[in-house]
């Protein structure tokens, strides 16, 4: 079990590897998500108090507006975080695609004969289609949804 994770890792390095930078980018735009949709409910809190506390109306205000304004950068990062997800989950598909289909060409002829050009290719391109999708709304969806139950864990606790 051991030695799979690390197969499995070591191939998430040479895939991975090239694109470290859209990595980083990915995993600070899924923090800052995660972040700003930890901060909103707390100002919607201090909206209620300084309603109930009878307030000036300016404070409700600016109150609402902060909010506002965090819910839509949190959705705009939202967004590139899914982004830079697919982005970096075809980038590296198409490294492993390439691979796949330069070992195919370097198999004897035999195996030609028994397995036609278009199963190859609907092999190779549908199971490297399947692992992108797969990786892209993976990280987007359930490290994000990880994050987010951390986060509210932390608040809860604070």
């Amino acid at each position: 079990m051991k030695h799979a994770f690390r197969r499995y890792g070591d191939l998430l390095g040479r895939y991975l590897g090239p694109y470290r930078g859209r990595t980083v980018v990915l995993a600070l735009l899924l923090f800052g998500a995660t972040g700003l949709q930890l901060a909103n409910p707390q100002f919607l809190r201090t909206f209620i108090d300084a309603a109930q506390a009878g307030q000036p109306t300016r404070v409700l205000v600016v109150t609402a507006l902060v909010y506002l304004g965090v819910a839509l950068v949190r959705r705009a990062l939202a967004i590139g975080a899914a982004y830079v997800g697919n982005d970096l989950g075809w980038r590296a598909t198409n490294a492993l695609r390439q691979d796949l289909a330069a070992h195919c060409l370097s198999l004897d002829l035999p195996f030609h004969k028994s397995h036609t050009p278009g199963q190859l290719i609907e092999r190779i391109d549908g199971d490297v289609l399947a692992m992108a999708n797969f990786f892209s709304q993976f990280v987007v969806r359930i490290i994000g949804s990880a994050l987010l139950l951390v986060g509210i864990l932390i608040v809860l606790f604070v």
